[in-house]
């Protein structure tokens, strides 16, 4: 049986963690640092808006690119929680796309460094 999530659907953390491919804790930790964000039941747990499994992800591509998890959490807060607007995330998509470059040039020139031993020079 397959389960439908509706676009209003509150998703637990489990269920985030699994969508998004992280541990649980993993979620808390985006969540701690703002890259997502929770409402609590009565019970006090977590329920996420489906959003939250993209937040995540383009999270971990920041990483991989070098980018903290305060920089990610401010490229998201660009973008309203539920948000369908394509040109809002295409442009949290270039941003990740110019830090990875950035991050090339910057490794790039480390290494045009260490061939010339330039870095002995100091």
């Amino acid at each position: 049986m397959t389960t439908q999530v509706t676009i209003d659907a509150r998703l637990t953390i489990g269920d985030i963690a699994s969508q998004a491919g992280v541990s649980t804790n993993a979620v808390r930790y985006y969540e701690r640092y703002r890259v997502i964000t929770a409402e609590r039941t009565a019970g006090n747990a977590r329920r996420f808006t489906i959003d939250a499994v993209c937040r995540i992800r383009l999270a971990v591509a920041a990483q991989r690119v070098g980018l903290s998890l305060a920089e990610s959490a401010e490229i998201l807060a660009e973008i309203p929680q539920m948000s369908s607007d394509l040109e809002r995330w295409s442009a949290a998509g270039q941003r990740l796309i110019d830090a990875g470059q950035a991050r090339i040039a910057e490794l790039a020139a480390v290494v045009d460094e260490y061939r010339t031993l330039g870095f002995l020079r100091r």
